[in-house]
């Protein structure tokens, strides 16, 4: 892909140049790029589902460069020809991580903290926790972020711990999308959660 100054032979131009080229305007620059490929192509499941994500995306661009909101958001990470809209689709396509689930005894206290690793593009905006108890309900708790870094943390009574035998949290980003990861508390872990008598 060719790039040209505002000055250069190609500037005001745009189309396409004999089915080989194609001129386009990037934040006033002219780009000259490979002429795409015709709709002859056969896409496979994943390039099928990537697309359809792509198209998500990018209504979901629209809407953000036109919400005063979220513009200003992605306004503060533009660099080098990247707009906000390029930020807000590429926010889109990629969902937080969960990196670890850990459970920590904590100090001077009856109680535990669970704590999250969750990273994002961006931002991640909550962790939600999903304590499944060994009888099967769930209760639900809001993580707290610890000191703006990628560490989110819920403090948990070890009597309620010891009835917990499984742990989901929930990353979300500032585009909505979310990421669960599921964390099994063994027979032996939870052993050593009893309450004291």
């Amino acid at each position: 892909m060719a790039r040209g100054e505002k000055g250069s032979l190609l500037s005001g131009f745009h189309g396409r140049l004999n089915d080989m080229m194609v001129i386009k305007q990037r934040n006033g620059k002219p780009v000259l790029c490979i002429y795409p490929k015709g709709r002859r192509i056969k896409w496979t499941e994943n390039q099928k589902k990537h697309r359809m994500d792509f198209k998500f995306a990018t209504i979901y661009a629209a809407y953000a460069v036109n919400d005063p909101v979220s513009l200003a958001f992605y306004r503060q990470y533009e660099h080098d020809g990247i707009n906000a809209y390029n930020l807000a689709i590429a926010d889109y396509l990629h969902k937080p991580e969960i990196t670890s689930i850990d459970i920590r005894k904590a100090r001077g206290k009856d109680q535990y903290l669970i704590r999250v690793r969750a990273t994002d593009d961006y931002i991640v905006t909550q962790v939600q926790l999903n304590l499944i108890e060994l009888a099967g309900t769930c209760k639900r708790e809001q993580a707290k972020q610890f000191r703006h870094s990628g560490l989110w943390i819920c403090r948990i009574s070890s009597e309620k711990l010891s009835t917990v035998g499984t742990i989901e949290a929930l990353a979300y980003d500032y585009t909505g999308n979310h990421t669960l990861k599921k964390h099994l508390i063994s027979p032996q872990e939870a052993s050593k959660r009893l309450p004291r008598s």
